[in-house]
């Protein structure tokens, strides 16, 4: 697991909210008012869909309410993004580099 329970709290909101329409919320609104928006999340994202995969056409869930926002400000919701994208570049360069995991893909 790469996220926290915290994180995939919050996440389960956010990345619904981005993904059902209207397409925003509670969550979105507090990652707005810090400054953060989806293209700054990528990597969070990924984790989320990652740890949590979809087990139908929904992705997350709704709420009226989010969680408590699980980073201090958007400098950390950055610094957690850039966090995860080193570990999924790990992970594809391990892939990448194990002949086994690359035949198995094709």
């Amino acid at each position: 697991m790469i996220l926290t329970r915290e994180e995939l709290s919050f996440l389960d909101i956010y990345c619904h909210e981005g993904t059902e329409p209207p397409f925003g919320g509670p969550a979105t609104d507090m990652m707005s008012s810090i400054g953060v928006h989806d293209g700054d999340t990528l990597n969070l994202q990924w984790a989320y869909l990652r740890d949590r995969p979809p087990t139908g056409p929904v992705i997350g869930k709704a709420g009226k309410v989010a969680p408590p926002l699980p980073w201090a400000n958007r400098d950390a919701v950055l610094q957690r993004d850039a966090e995860i994208r080193a570990i999924r570049e790990e992970m594809q360069r391990a892939r990448s580099a194990n002949p086994l995991l690359q035949e198995a893909r094709e």
